[in-house]
């Protein structure tokens, strides 16, 4: 598309999708950009950050097993989904265990436990070590570790577990026992065991395997914009009619609820915002007088039944943007795996790259048709064009190219 005219670039794509130009959709694709906001608007949308995320799907795709070897006994296992799924599984289960041991467990070190709890820790240590060593032994150079930034994290973690499990517990057993030795203060200890809650972090890996709370995570993340501006309408609200019925309680039957600036914040917060236990202000109120009673009800319009709704909305309406972004995602990424086979299909010498007779030789190829069909692709149309797509014999495509040109 680069040899083409600025103003057939811009409407070709849409011809071999089959949009009119100066159509609606026209429109709407080109009037938000950038990173999801438009303009000075505080809600992101949709369109536009399905655009980003197109744009993205165009680059390479990051994937930790092209740092990995070819050959050898640990990057057969790392590459191995059955070894993905058993580390998910005991994530989990070391989640759950790491309650029970809070609950049951009252030794203050590892040595003096029950022996099923230090069963239980020395297998979950063995394991995750063993899962850090394939990962480790897999990599084709060490120093491309520091490249994925799960396997950081996880050595951190596997760090912290093995000098908790094995390394305090070998100390303990030179010194000359269990809490009573040389470790000092028990209250140390304590501490050391809050260091395991770190391996709850491992969690986030799960998500990998429930899209659904990813949607969830990346929409609390999308609306942190909106609901700050939100909240701070909120506070802004809650401050003046704090300060309104510090004043007007200030010799009034009300001024117990209202004594300070800082009592009437928290108590329009709690019991008006939150509408806890209502009562507790209404009848003092209502005992000042008619006209204290009305403010408060003021109050209870602009704060608990006004923005505490439009925040639920503002979430909900984020919440839905990112949902309509992942669905396209999923698209996009099948779309993706198709241009995939296409490449293998049409890529006869092997460079990577489709040349003019590969195109045309591919758009006689009824599996590639079929392909190009699947994903919304108007092969007559593209036929018609692929004259414009090279304007010279020694022009190629590539993987990028022919994204962008079936997108």
């Amino acid at each position: 598309q680069a040899c083409l005219p600025r103003g057939i670039r811009s409407v070709l794509p849409m011809m071999l999708r089959g949009i009119s130009p100066g159509s609606d959709v026209e429109v709407n694709s080109d009037a938000v950009r950038n990173d999801g906001h438009t303009g000075t608007s505080i809600f992101p949308d949709a369109m536009a950050m399905k655009e980003h995320m197109r744009e993205q799907m165009t680059k390479p795709e990051y994937d930790v097993t092209n740092f990995y070897k070819t050959d050898g006994f640990c990057q057969w296992i790392a590459r191995q989904s059955f070894f993905e799924k058993s580390t998910l599984s005991v994530i989990a289960a070391n989640a759950v265990w790491i309650a029970v041991d809070t609950d049951y467990n009252n030794a203050e070190v590892l040595l003096d436990a029950r022996p099923v709890f230090q069963i239980a820790e020395h297998f979950f240590c063995l394991y995750f070590l063993f899962e850090w060593t394939m990962r480790f032994g897999a990599f084709k150079s060490k120093w491309d570790c520091r490249r994925d930034g799960w396997f950081a994290f996880d050595s951190l973690l596997v760090g912290t577990m093995v000098i908790e499990t094995w390394v305090m517990t070998a100390f303990l057993v030179v010194v000359g026992g269990g809490s009573g030795g040389g470790m000092g203060n028990a209250s140390i200890l304590r501490i050391a065991r809050l260091l395991r809650l770190s391996r709850m972090a491992r969690m986030a890996r799960l998500l990998r395997a429930m899209p659904e709370l990813l949607i969830l995570i990346k929409g609390m993340m999308a609306a942190m914009r909106s609901v700050f501006f939100t909240l701070a309408l909120l506070v802004l609200i809650i401050y003046v009619f704090g300060i309104a019925f510090t004043q007007l309680c200030a010799d009034a039957s009300c001024r117990k609820n209202f004594s300070g600036v800082l009592a009437s914040l928290h108590m329009l917060l709690v019991n008006g915002a939150l509408m806890d236990s209502l009562i507790d202000v209404i009848q003092p109120l209502q005992e000042a007088g008619i006209v204290f009673l009305m403010v408060f009800y003021l109050f209870l319009l602009f704060a608990a039944l006004t923005i505490m709704n439009m925040l639920i909305g503002v979430i909900c309406e984020v919440v839905s943007a990112v949902a309509s972004t992942e669905r396209e995602q999923m698209k996009l990424a099948e779309v993706r795996e198709k241009i995939k086979e296409l490449m293998l299909l049409g890529d006869s010498d092997g460079d990577e790259m489709i040349s003019k007779d590969e195109f045309l030789n591919l758009l006689a190829n009824s599996k590639a048709v079929a392909i190009l069909t699947g994903v919304g692709v108007d092969v007559f149309n593209l036929v018609d064009f692929a004259g414009f797509f090279f304007d010279d014999d020694d022009k190629v495509l590539t993987f990028a190219d022919l994204m962008n040109l079936v997108l």
